[in-house]
């Protein structure tokens, strides 16, 4: 029997809200705490990277340049569960006040 292809996920999701979606606040702790432990129920472990990913993008709907800072995680899953970790994101993003969140798939950026 073939052994199923697991994959790395990386997403990043910035530390603040969206100014544009939300305040630009910090997010509550509660909101870090449901990802991790949605991540852990849904695929069965999660990792995140020591400190804080900067960066600047340009937003979509206003083509200003956006910098902020992120928080870096990483799930290893099956390929099969790609998707259910694509539909995950969407929905985690109006929570955490995101238009977009940064995501790659076994190296390819969506």
């Amino acid at each position: 029997m073939a052994r199923e292809q697991i994959v790395e996920a990386v997403f990043l999701i910035p530390i603040r809200e969206d100014q544009q979606v939300g305040n630009g606040r910090l997010h509550p702790h509660t909101r870090w705490q449901r990802l991790t432990r949605d991540l852990y129920q849904m695929f069965d472990g999660w990792s995140r990277e020591p400190g804080l990913v900067e960066g600047v993008y340009k937003d979509p709907d206003t083509s200003q340049a956006v910098s902020d800072k992120s928080r870096r995680y990483l799930v290893a899953l099956p390929r099969r569960e790609i998707d259910r970790l694509r539909r995950y994101l969407r929905k985690i993003g109006p929570v955490f006040k995101q238009k977009v969140i940064y995501l790659s798939v076994a190296g390819e950026v969506e």
